[in-house]
């Protein structure tokens, strides 16, 4: 086998054996998400608004919210689940976890 016969090989089974796609992250840092929220300025907030077109765009994603690992990130995750939820994203498709190495802010990962 010649050497750029075996490179086509190497590359064509690294690209079967990875994944089709990867998650998308976006950052909802403290500092916007504390700003007082009504529905007009969540949809407002790039990260968010760009989470659920995403989201919106295939019905088999799943969003999920990490959040500080702390009684204050565990309400900021609730509440935007709530109002994700009140914005007519089923709750089905969202899940809440801490993640210790998450701070001050807030990741929506949309999952293929």
């Amino acid at each position: 086998m010649s050497p750029r016969s075996l490179l086509a090989a190497c590359l064509s089974l690294a690209f079967a054996l990875s994944p089709v796609a990867a998650d998308t992250v976006f950052v909802l840092e403290a500092d916007t998400w504390s700003r007082p929220r009504s529905a007009e300025t969540l949809v407002g907030m790039p990260p968010l608004r760009e989470a659920v077109r995403l989201l919106q765009g295939d019905e088999d994603r799943r969003l999920a919210i990490r959040h500080p690992d702390s009684e204050q990130g565990e309400l900021w995750a609730a509440e935007l689940r709530d109002w994700l939820a009140a914005l007519g994203i089923p709750s089905a498709r969202v899940n809440v976890a801490a993640d210790a190495a998450v701070h001050d802010e807030l990741e929506l990962v949309i999952r293929p």
